[in-house]
């Protein structure tokens, strides 16, 4: 009886040890969010049996995997991991964390090209937002979204309105994003001086604050300012550090975007473009994860080198009906 008492003991102190590691190892996922979501994914991808954890550390693991997927461009695990989360929909961790959820599912949807479907994620996020921080975040995800309806003064507004929000919650990071997504409207507007102006203000905003996934967001686009107004000095500054953030980075559209910048800088200096880099080139066109981006590339880079690209086809608008969603489109928690 001693005996079978104390496997039974040993076994229930092995399960708690086993459930406060899994607890730890999530919440150093957790803590690695905003400075090295690239990290976090390592993190959260070492813990073996992920089906085994209870209920609250599977909503848990799957919450810093969507939060890490975003900044990271890895959709099919953000998609994926909120398949999951939604499952326990009626889970009190999901109810606290609804409004990243709603809001990791519009930014999927914006870029998948749900956009009717994104607004109702995004202002289903904006119902259920307790805080003024919740609401800055979500109005620069609104502002995005008007950016890709192409209601380019909607956005331009609600990004005045988000920069006076960041400046008196003294939010530089977000101010950052907001500077980086100011300077995407002004590049697309023609305004390339404005769109210096902005990228500059980003990138010295994420090195404040050590964000590396804004850095090379913001280091890419400054890089594409110099390739259009041929700051070749310039561009041969940024692009090493840039490009060395970015390879430890697994965002393939950023790198995808590089390559392009890279190429047309060597076909500037005199370099021929080879039939494998024309290849290289159309495979990373096909990664970009913007078509609004993919115009830019057209406009500024493809023709410059005789690339001729494949016409893409434009979809027409599709809704998104998982079963799951009926919830966000009833937004009732």
């Amino acid at each position: 009886m001693r005996l079978a008492g104390f496997i039974l003991l040993l076994g229930l102190i092995c399960n708690s040890a086993t459930a406060t590691t899994i607890d730890e190892k999530i919440k150093e996922a957790e803590d690695y969010l905003r400075i090295d979501p690239s990290r976090s994914l390592t993190i959260l991808n070492a813990i073996p049996h992920i089906h085994a954890m209870t209920n609250a550390q599977q909503v848990r693991w799957h919450i810093a995997a969507m939060r890490a997927a975003v900044p990271t461009g890895n959709n099919k695990l953000l998609i994926d991991s909120l398949e999951v989360v939604f499952h326990h929909h009626k889970h009190p961790y999901f109810i606290d964390k609804l409004v990243s959820i709603t809001s990791g599912a519009g930014i999927w949807l914006r870029k998948h090209d749900y956009l009717q479907d994104a607004q109702l994620s995004f202002e289903c996020s904006y119902k259920h937002a307790i805080n003024e921080r919740q609401r800055l975040t979500l109005t620069n995800s609104l502002a995005l979204l008007a950016r890709q309806l192409n209601d380019l003064e909607k956005a331009k507004a609600l990004y005045v309105k988000a920069k006076k929000m960041a400046r008196l919650a003294d939010r530089k990071n977000l101010l950052a994003i907001i500077e980086n997504n100011q300077g995407m409207i002004a590049l697309e507007e023609g305004n390339i001086t404005l769109a210096e102006q902005h990228f500059r203000a980003a990138l010295a905003g994420y090195q404040n604050v050590d964000k590396r996934s804004g850095q090379i967001s913001a280091g890419v686009n400054l890089l594409f300012v110099f390739v259009i107004q041929q700051q070749w000095i310039n561009f041969q500054r940024l692009y090493r550090p840039t490009e060395i953030l970015a390879q430890a980075f697994p965002n393939t559209a950023k790198q995808s975007l590089l390559l392009w910048l890279n190429t047309r800088f060597r076909h500037m200096q005199g370099d021929p473009l080879s039939e494998q880099e024309n290849k290289m080139l159309l495979s990373a066109y096909d990664q970009l994860d913007d078509e609004r981006v993919r115009a830019l590339v057209t406009q500024h880079l493809a023709g410059a080198m005789d690339v001729e690209l494949p016409k893409r086809i434009t979809s027409k608008p599709v809704r998104f009906n998982r079963p799951w969603f009926e919830k966000v489109k009833q937004c009732d928690w």
